[in-house]
């Protein structure tokens, strides 16, 4: 029974062995280390690299023995730092004799170091050794072996610079050469010993770019280029066109190569998450929406999941990475934002919401604070270039919303003074800790909330003009050193801000100060290393106000011009964002001066790029055209029809009725608009609008024959007009005030003065006839000033201009 159970046992088949399964870290994490990219290797690197060991051993010794040398001091460990520094980040391959120089300049006698140094150089030069990329333990663990007497070799120094720290330049390079030394085969180790013997032998500059087999550089048969070809530079080169395409696109690689380059990054370098980033913004410039959201969305993805820095729930679990709830803080931010620049608004609110949500949930107020940023940006800014009121539009129903003042009190914070004052904030986030950093985050977001504010109180017309920006206005952002440009843009978008509330009230000559003083700061940098110039859209809108006030105050040239240089410093393809404001910039005075002009098929087609911006601006001009056209009925349907919520527009389309019912003779009906809009004026803090109104029925009157009362009303306006009115507000004032004058037997040779000095002939051809006209009644025979011999010279005058420029003048439209 026995020999049965033990042939039994020995053909049975094989127990089978229950084992734990394990994740396969390397295919979850798409085998990173097989694909990684280290520090290609170059005689450079690896001289480099030996002159790091030499220095860690004159420091700390050589294994068990301490060392005979006193160690560096902070200082002279700064010192060395530089040195390696400027050697490492070096775009240009040296030769042996150029390298030993430096080092000889470096460190010259000190401790033996040049000495070492071409001691091992000339070893491997002659053959007698190879290159050794070994290095002691204690660089890694920071524990420096005993030596014989039992005392532990420590660093003097201690706590101060450190050779191997995580937060080390120096070491993190070690790290990369050595795994790109670890995946060397053996054929490619002869290969660096042969071209390391060489670089010594040789020192001819012609040779030295002979000395980098491709072998060494490469990853999967492809070569890449230099400025990504290891993670740190790729990070670099990433970050740089970052900052470029929001600060000078212009100074950024073209779209196409930041395309390609960023391929090869996610391909070869799958740590380089801030790729993905670059990525977005790029489509976003190309407007294209879906590309960017996906790569968005893949940055987040990546940037998910950190390394587990607790042993024993590693050990435990065996997760090498563990998810972090950052990204769903602020994924829906980004991804917001993009929504809103392309009109998604629903989808944008729904990404906010649920970003506050989770700030809230995780108790980050730096999170939670800028969501209701962004909340408040999608409602009062929305995704237009134009600051116009978009509360009925943006807010359908106040079901789904909070209360608008409750939404404010989110907005509005205790400024930040200086970095103390974040103790008086709830911060409990992961990203909040109390930084430099991020206390400049907080006072910028603080900033942005004022602002929104501000542009808030001012699409409602409650504004008071304030001109101390750092204590009443808070445009400001005073963050000291600023190495991020956070107080510098918030600064410039308050000037923009500033500028532009300016030339809505009627501020033009103050405008043209301001934006002058703002665009002449921004200059183009000469010299590699300088402060570069800003090409945002903050001096988009600087500089079209500038334009703006130019065109006002009748330097049509000069207008003209400011906008050639908007599309050389905004073009198109680099900067959408910004090229709007050029656009409309261009419009508007375009169609301004053909309209003088009496061109009117040609204000057609200026005034069409306006549509897809401003429904108000658009139909205010083309209501314009079709009233000159003599389609006054269509033009008066036209603005009736306008839904506006704009407090500003719908005065605008007041008065614009009341010219229109003027030009008709419709009187009544003129007074009618004339005091909607002065009623309207009169919960606004606009400082134009009660004079613009004030000449609109002066000009009425005047039509309708009342000069006397005409006359009244001009007297109460000359210090207004001066103040607040427009190079064509001043013109039909004059003119109204001249003829008023003349009806009512006074002198009105000053008006007429006044607008003979404004160079009509070249800008307003057509009113320069009314001028003339005004002048021939006074010295016709039953003028008030008889005389042939100027009546013949104006007559003379107006038809030199009537021979060049034909048509009426439709001053009683505007």
């Amino acid at each position: 029974m026995q020999r049965v159970q033990r042939v039994a046992k020995i053909y049975a088949p094989p127990t089978v062995q229950m084992k734990k399964a394990y994740p396969n870290l390397d295919a979850i994490f798409g085998h990173v280390f097989s694909i990684l990219i280290g520090e290609p290797i170059t005689p450079n690197k690896i001289a480099i690299f030996y002159l790091v060991r030499i220095l860690f051993q004159t420091h700390f010794g050589f294994r068990h023995q301490r060392t005979t040398y006193p160690q560096f001091t902070v200082e002279e460990k700064s010192e060395i730092f530089q040195w390696l520094y400027s050697l490492i980040t070096s775009n240009d391959d040296l030769t042996y004799d150029s390298f030993r120089m430096i080092i000889r300049t470096a460190f010259h006698s000190n401790r033996d170091i040049f000495l070492n140094f071409i001691s091992a150089m000339e070893h491997i030069g002659s053959g007698e050794s190879g290159v050794n990329f070994g290095i002691e333990d204690e660089f890694y663990t920071h524990k420096y072996a005993k030596d014989p007497t039992g005392e532990r070799m420590t660093d003097d120094s201690d706590g101060d610079l450190k050779f191997s720290s995580q937060y080390s330049f120096v070491y993190r390079w070690l790290k990369r050469v050595l795994a790109q030394y670890s995946k060397t085969t053996s054929q490619e180790l002869f290969e660096i010993n042969q071209m390391m013997r060489n670089w010594i032998n040789k020192a001819s500059d012609d040779d030295v770019e002979n000395l980098k087999p491709e072998s060494i550089s490469t990853r999967l048969g492809t070569v890449l280029p230099r400025e990504i070809d290891s993670s740190l530079r790729a990070r670099q080169w990433v970050a740089r066109n970052i900052h470029y395409m929001q600060k000078n696109p212009r100074r950024a690689d073209p779209h196409d190569h930041i395309l390609n380059y960023v391929k090869l990054i996610q391909k070869f370098q799958s740590d380089v998450y801030e790729a993905h980033l670059l990525e977005s913004i790029v489509h976003v410039q190309k407007k294209d929406v879906e590309s960017a959201i996906k790569a968005m969305k893949i940055f987040f993805i990546d940037s998910m999941f950190q390394l587990n820095e607790n042993m024993k729930h590693l050990y435990k679990t065996h997760r090498l990475a563990v998810p972090s709830k950052i990204p769903l803080m602020y994924a829906p931010i980004l991804e917001a934002r993009i929504c809103r620049w392309f009109g998604d608004f629903t989808t944008a609110r729904s990404l906010l919401i649920e970003s506050v949500q989770q700030a809230q949930l995780s108790g980050d107020e730096i999170c939670h604070q800028m969501g209701n940023t962004e909340l408040h940006t999608l409602d009062i800014i929305g995704c237009g270039p134009i600051l116009e009121d978009r509360t009925a539009q943006n807010l359908n129903s106040e079901k789904d919303q909070i209360s608008e003042d409750q939404n404010d009190r989110r907005i509005h914070r205790k400024t930040l003074k200086h970095i103390d004052d974040l103790r008086g904030h709830v911060r409990c986030g992961p990203c909040c800790a109390q930084t430099v950093d991020d206390f400049e985050l907080v006072a910028e977001l603080d900033s942005y909330g004022m602002m929104l504010m501000l542009m808030k109180s001012i699409v409602e017309g409650h504004y008071r003009l304030k001109y101390s920006r750092n204590a009443e206005t808070r445009m400001a952002c005073s963050l000291g050193v600023d190495l991020q440009e956070r107080g510098r843009k918030v600064s410039d978008y308050g000037f923009a801000l500033m500028s532009s509330n300016m030339i809505r009230n009627g501020l033009f000559k103050q405008a043209k100060t301001t934006t002058s003083e703002m665009l002449s700061g921004n200059l183009e940098a000469k010299n590699k290393g300088e402060e570069d110039a800003f090409h945002t859209e903050s001096f988009a809108v600087t500089s079209a106000n500038l334009a703006y006030s130019y065109a006002a105050t009748g330097h049509y040239p000069e207008a003209l011009a400011t906008i050639q240089k908007m599309k050389t410093q905004f073009p198109e393809h680099l900067t959408w964002q910004s090229a709007r404001h050029t656009t409309i910039c261009e419009s508007v005075i375009r169609f301004e001066i053909s309209f003088m002009m009496n061109k009117f098929r040609e204000c057609h087609s200026l005034i069409n790029p306006l549509a897809k911006y401003s429904q108000l601006e658009f139909t205010l001009r083309k209501a314009l055209l079709l009233s000159a056209s003599g389609r006054d009925r269509e033009a008066i349907l036209m603005l009736k029809n306008l839904e506006i919520d704009d407090v500003h527009g719908q005065i605008r389309r007041h008065l614009q009725l009341a010219s229109c019912y003027t030009a008709q003779n419709s009187f009544e009906k003129a007074q009618t608009e004339l005091d909607k809009a002065l009623e309207l004026s009169d919960g606004t803090t606009f400082k134009h609008i009660r004079t613009m109104i004030g000449r609109r029925w002066a000009t009425m009157m005047m039509h309708r024959g009342s000069h006397n009362l005409a006359l009244e009303q001009i007297i109460e306006l000359p210090e207004s007009i001066e103040q607040f009115g427009s190079f064509i507000e001043r013109c039909c004032f004059y003119l109204t005030a001249a003829r008023c004058s003349r009806m009512t037997g006074h002198d009105s040779r000053p008006w007429l003065t006044k607008l003979r000095a404004m160079n009509l002939r070249k800008v307003w051809p057509t009113m320069e006839k009314m001028v003339l006209s005004e002048i021939a009644a006074l010295h016709v025979d039953n003028g008030l000033m008889p005389d042939k011999k100027k009546l013949g010279q104006v007559i003379r005058m107006y038809e030199e201009v009537e021979c060049d420029y034909p048509g009426k003048c439709h001053w009683l439209l505007i």
